[in-house]
């Protein structure tokens, strides 16, 4: 009876998602995180005014929620950045998808964007480097200064044209190692009060101890968005 009406729910979820293909695959070396290229014939990007997240179907009953990176509106071609360095159907999905695959996924809000101007700081871990590079895209450099931090869990060889054209990201390789401690040594050697905006996303443990840490430090202005991921 289990089984059937799990069916039946996934039958139903597959009708509320929409087909796109993968046009491209990059992987970073050591091949634990992979940048997917999924062209979204019948999404409008141009309305998007929020950070989103994709739900894609990364096996059968098995869903998996990504951010959208990058984007070009034009083309309808978006980028995933998915790490897949531990044993789970997400990391399984994206080690074996291949160009012209077609994937099944559902667009949504994922976060606000910040409600007045003024410079931005962002924290974060491997996993949520899609979200940052998402704020940069929708928010306007004049308006919306970033400094950016990434750490990220292994010593990967980051593509030059992603580092070049992010000089406002700063990565941190930090294997086997606590993302809490190395993102609050490095936002503690800015001026936090100059910030408006503290967006904190990745994995909840980080993002719950990053921000009570945030919360007790006098002189901070900012509004906080914090967005934990997994756990």
């Amino acid at each position: 009876m289990a089984n059937i009406l799990a069916k039946a729910v996934s039958n139903l979820m597959d009708q509320l998602l929409s087909p796109s293909i993968v046009v491209g695959i990059r992987v970073w070396k050591p091949e634990t995180l992979y940048e997917i290229d999924l062209h979204l014939p019948t999404t409008d990007f141009n309305k998007w005014n929020t950070i989103k997240r994709v739900k894609c179907k990364v096996d059968n009953l098995e869903y998996r929620d990504y951010t959208p990176a990058l984007w070009n509106a034009d083309k309808k071609i978006c980028t995933l950045f998915v790490e897949a360095g531990h044993n789970g159907a997400g990391s399984r999905w994206a080690q074996n998808l291949k160009t012209g695959d077609e994937v099944l996924l559902g667009v949504a809000h994922a976060a606000q964007l910040p409600a007045t101007d003024g410079k931005i700081l962002c924290l974060a871990d491997g996993s949520a480097l899609g979200h940052c590079l998402s704020l940069k895209q929708l928010t306007n450099r004049e308006s919306y200064p970033l400094d950016v931090a990434v750490v990220l869990d292994h010593n990967y060889q980051i593509p030059s044209s992603l580092v070049n054209d992010n000089p406002d990201f700063e990565f941190i390789a930090n294997p086997q190692g606590d993302a809490t401690d190395v993102l609050e040594k490095w936002y503690l050697s800015k001026d936090l009060s100059c910030y408006a905006s503290i967006y904190i996303a990745g994995y909840i443990p980080m993002v719950t101890g990053l921000r009570k840490r945030l919360k007790a430090i006098s002189g901070i202005k900012a509004k906080i968005f914090a967005y934990g991921f997994w756990s």
